[in-house]
């Protein structure tokens, strides 16, 4: 199957267009500043890209840099997704939702792109790739991988490592079917690698609780707009105690709190899809399931920093979202001078 290959490079731009055009390619995953504050420096990167199926595949350069995904991002580019860094040459400082990182090259980073982060990083070169998260969710459980890290040298690490440089420099010459199994096996063996060493995230102990919260979050996601959403509807729709339903939702800040943060999610989503550009705000928040504008718009610049009306705004610029890679593959054409055949 003949993949092709999207290169992109500030080489090709002009020195006082640099930090800008890095900023606009690095921006689905993190707005990116430069650490040197000497006037001549300069953002400097570069990216080979493929997609296939479900992932995106990579090898990026770069100088220092450093990076803050925060939850504006997160909610306009609308990935789900993990980005797999192996670190082929500079380290990663930072802090991933009060995770310390610390990356040295050989190792292998896993950051989840539903959740914040800041970090740093050194001159130095990535094997990169976006995997959707049902796969690994599928086969990992509810374990927090969130800047995670396979250290270098260790048996699996290495193993590894050796399958994804063998998946990169064989991407875009395989079979379709070929390239089916090579993407089942890295999933497999990046689960595997991760299982035996990523921690638990907080969830109901028991299966029965587990089983129960997700039947409860797939409703709240489904009836957001009904303004009867709450505690005293869940108990009696479920069957369940008002005591139990707390109970599974404690460590998630509680069931209303739950249900409040999704609301406006799906109300920042609404927002940032071009595609409602001409829809009134408090129709979206209505949407969401929001009848009190002043209590909604004090929500929402509390959960992302910015007012609706800026939401939308930065909405009106961008591509509709239509999901996962199909974003990235149009985002980094748009970016790259030239699309080369492998």
């Amino acid at each position: 199957m003949n993949c092709p290959e999207t290169f992109i490079s500030t080489d090709a731009i002009e020195p006082a267009l640099r930090d800008e055009y890095w900023r606009e390619v690095t921006r689905p995953f993190c707005e990116t500043s430069r650490i040197s504050a000497a006037d001549t420096a300069t953002l400097e990167g570069s990216m080979r890209l493929r997609h296939l199926g479900g992932l995106t595949l990579g090898s990026t350069t770069f100088n220092a840099q450093r990076y803050k995904r925060d939850k504006p991002t997160i909610a306009r580019s609308g990935l789900d997704h993990y980005l797999v860094h192996v670190l082929t040459a500079g380290s990663i400082h930072g802090d991933f939702d009060g995770r310390n990182l610390v990356a040295a090259p050989g190792g292998i980073c896993i950051i989840d792109l539903a959740r914040p982060y800041e970090c740093k990083v050194d001159a130095g070169e990535r094997l990169a790739m976006t995997i959707p998260r049902a796969g690994i969710d599928k086969l990992l459980g509810q374990r927090d991988v969130h800047g995670f890290v396979l250290p270098a040298g260790q048996p699996m690490t290495r193993m590894l490592v050796d399958y994804l440089c063998g998946f990169h420099a064989v991407a875009g010459q395989l079979s379709a079917s070929e390239d089916i199994a090579a993407q089942d096996a890295l999933v497999t063996l990046l689960s595997a690698g991760l299982s035996n060493a990523a921690p638990i995230q907080d969830e109901p102990k028991s299966l029965l609780g587990q089983a129960l919260r997700a039947r409860v979050l797939a409703y709240i996601d489904n009836h957001l707009s009904d303004p009867a959403l709450g505690p005293d509807l869940l108990t009696q729709r479920f069957r369940v105690s008002r005591a139990h339903l707390y109970r599974i939702f404690s460590d998630l800040g509680g069931v209303t709190h739950t249900i409040k943060t999704r609301r406006l999610d799906a109300a920042y989503a609404r927002l940032v899809d071009a595609r409602n550009s001409t829809r009134p705000v408090n129709q979206a928040a209505a949407d969401a399931g929001f009848r009190d504008m002043r209590r909604f718009r004090k929500a929402f610049l509390l959960r992302f920093g910015v007012t609706p009306e800026d939401a939308r705004e930065w909405g009106s610029a961008v591509l509709p979202p239509v999901g996962g890679n199909n974003v990235l593959s149009r985002h980094f054409a748009a970016h790259s001078p030239t699309l080369r055949a492998a």
